[in-house]
């Protein structure tokens, strides 16, 4: 038809909607419309010519009209949605009357709608967030109502109109046009979208412009089993050094990384340790599974779940086995000679490098198991790891001993009994050698005490891959080998502390965690209280310490702004996915790390985001658990298969969405969390 021309897919076309259609985009029937055509004919025979077009949905078909950008400084097409011929003919008059104008336009013609509304590929305000985020309204509807997407296309958010969007459009269908889009264009993208009944229509999308790339990124959660909790600044300048002099910079030098000469790979922020993105970027060229621990902005265009870009399983190399013994071998020969240094200072300082440098050389063994292999690990397992695989024999004894606890075992300690197993008696919550052992805190000791019906029981189903069973048993006896080097230190602090004490160099023992380790050095080798270190900043340090320990962290720190994934107060349905099933009503308790351990009561629902291995015998005691994360090698989610616990994983925004004492439903076959619960009888 002269004038007006059909718009086909075509790679090379002039028009954006010929190029989508041709990589598949769902793009309505187009044509191509000329100033000419339009301005020959009066408003009532072009209707009639619009009407001659070929009608794709029946009777009752509608039009868009794209009618120019919004502004100069705009990309963003002005849609405006016709439901005649009539209107699109008196529309077109318009559009072309005004001078100067535009030589053509593009008409789409649509059925009947459902449904409308934007699809966002990446969040359009947060910069830490890969999810999708869909907005729509349904037909005849004002309130907008927002729908969340996870990286793997699961919804985890929904909002409270009715009826509910989904219900409307079906969430296969927007996940799969999010798909479509992402791989298309190379920037994230926010598509308008309308939907029929019967299918998905795109009409435009445009690069989102409020996401910019963010220029350095520090990420909390990426220390693996190695920093899962707030941490002392002693504890910081020792590990932190460790891994940075032992496995991050060796690795830089050895890959030629020039840019990362010098980058440090950690920071301490809000009492936890950050680790730095760039690091992740440059590893994950060859170990992909570190794509996971970059801003989404940083994240290739392609998927990261391509089977073929992973690394193929190989047993671990004798020779870690063998650096191995021979650590475990030195760490025992030190701890002799510990006993016969006690009254010699200089002794004690040797005694204290040592321990340093056996630590810097179980870094470099520790950093290539929790950062390179063992993320590619859990790719190949979708359920949690057995829980012998992950817990050492001792804290698996420790774990059975505090699971036979009863309340009546309160009345052995009149016979000089507490009640407890040895390697339950000597558990340290952590191996930042700020922890005592549960026979050292009595608050830890009398939540282990509460009554509990729990049972470890012994899974047929838990079999591993031979070789994934191989890479965690090293990590395995690597992680024992931590913490009685981690015990080891406590040991010399305990006695450092008491003598500089003493010399009131310190005015309590537990100030010599919140030293850094050059200001630890002057107070011991040169006597005197640096500047850095006086009281004052000293109890800044312990108060703040705590706070955080208490409270949690960002999720990330990107161009110096925290982002974690916050939910709204006033969400009533948190969506993840199913662990352990069954249905359990109580109080929520965040555990953010070991010092909240103590709060758990009886009929307790325990949030977490990382758990510690030694933290099991105080989890056990929960109603239920909520994982923020789908970590196989998460100890908490293999603690809730192994106990039979209701559990719910993959929850991203549990952490951060929920309020302690605040009452929860959870039901773990569902994988659903429903807020404000009411109490239930006597509650």
């Amino acid at each position: 038809m002269s004038g007006i021309e059909v718009l086909g897919p075509d790679a090379s076309g002039a028009e954006n909607v010929q190029r989508w259609a041709a990589s598949g985009l769902p793009i309505p029937p187009s044509w191509r419309v000329s100033r000419e055509a339009v301005l020959a004919l009066q408003v009532d025979d072009l209707a009639r010519r619009l009407r001659a077009l070929p009608r794709m949905f029946g009777r009752q078909r509608r039009w868009v009209l794209h009618h120019g950008v919004m502004n100069p400084r705009s990309r963003r097409e002005s849609l405006l949605k016709l439901d005649s011929d009539q209107a699109l003919a008196r529309a077109l008059h318009q559009l072309f009357e005004h001078r100067p104008g535009p030589d053509h336009a593009i008409i789409q013609a649509l059925p009947n709608l459902q449904a409308a509304g934007v699809l966002f590929t990446r969040h359009p305000l947060r910069q830490d967030l890969s999810h999708m985020v869909v907005e729509g309204v349904r037909a005849g509807a004002g309130q907008r109502q927002r729908l969340v997407f996870d990286a793997d296309g699961r919804l985890v958010h929904r909002g409270d109109g009715s009826p509910a969007l989904d219900r409307i459009v079906p969430a296969e269908a927007l996940v799969t046009l999010g798909q479509m889009l992402r791989n298309r264009f190379d920037h994230p993208q926010a598509g308008e979208w309308v939907y029929d009944g019967e299918r998905i229509w795109l009409l435009q999308s445009l690069p989102v412009g409020s996401l910019p790339v963010p220029e350095e990124a520090w990420n909390r959660r990426a220390g693996g089993a190695l920093f899962n909790q707030a941490l002392t600044p002693l504890w910081y300048t020792l590990e932190g050094r460790w891994l940075k002099t032992a496995f991050w910079w060796p690795l830089a030098r050895r890959h030629g990384w020039k840019e990362l000469e010098n980058v440090e790979p950690y920071r301490r922020q809000h009492s936890h340790l950050y680790s730095n993105g760039l690091y992740f970027r440059r590893l994950a060229e060859t170990w992909p599974a570190a794509w996971l621990q970059v801003p989404p902005a940083w994240q290739p265009p392609e998927s990261l779940d391509d089977a073929t870009t992973r690394r193929r399983l190989s047993p671990p190399r004798r020779r870690w086995r063998w650096a191995l013994a021979v650590l475990e071998h030195r760490q025992k020969q030190l701890q002799l000679k510990h006993e016969r240094a006690v009254g010699d200072r200089d002794a004690l300082w040797h005694q204290l490098i040592e321990l340093d440098r056996i630590g810097e050389r179980l870094a470099r063994l520790e950093g290539r198991l929790c950062y390179l292999w063992l993320p590619e690990l859990s790719h190949y397992h979708a359920q949690p790891f057995p829980l012998t695989s992950l817990l050492t024999a001792s804290e698996l004894r420790a774990l059975d001993q505090a699971l036979n606890l009863k309340m009546g075992d309160r009345g052995k300690r009149d016979e000089g009994d507490t009640g407890e197993g040895p390697e339950l008696a000597t558990l340290r919550p952590g191996d930042d050698p700020v922890h005592a052992s549960v026979q050292d805190s009595p608050s830890l000791k009398a939540v282990l005490e509460a009554a509990g019906e729990r049972r470890r029981r012994h899974d047929p189903g838990d079999r591993l891959d031979t070789e994934i069973a191989a890479w965690l048993s090293v990590a395995k006896r690597a992680r024992a080998l931590r913490q009685k080097l981690a015990e080891q230190l406590r040991g010399w602090l305990v006695h450092a502390a008491r003598e500089l004490v003493s010399q009131e160099l310190l005015a309590h023992p537990d100030d010599i965690h919140f030293l850094y380790f050059d200001e630890l050095w002057i107070l011991w080798m040169q006597r005197r209280i640096p500047k850095s270190a006086a009281g004052r900043i000293i109890a800044q340090r312990k108060v703040r310490y705590l706070e955080d320990a208490l409270v949690g962290a960002p999720d990330w720190k990107m161009d110096r702004i925290g982002y974690g994934f916050g939910g709204s107060p006033s969400e009533p349905l948190l969506l993840g996915l199913p662990l352990v099933a069954g249905r359990v009503e109580g109080p929520v308790r965040r555990i953010c790390s070991a010092w909240a351990l103590n709060n758990i009561r009886p009929g307790d629902v325990l949030v977490l985001d990382e758990a510690d291995a030694a933290w099991t015998p105080w989890l056990a005691r929960a109603s239920a658990l909520i994982l923020s994360r789908r970590d196989p090698a998460n100890p908490a989610a293999s603690l809730a298969r192994a106990c039979g616990i209701p559990a719910v994983w993959g929850l991203a925004d549990a952490l951060h969405g929920v309020r302690d004492e605040e009452r929860v439903a959870l039901d773990g076959a569902a994988g659903t969390v429903a807020r404000n619960a009411p109490p239930g009888p006597g509650g």
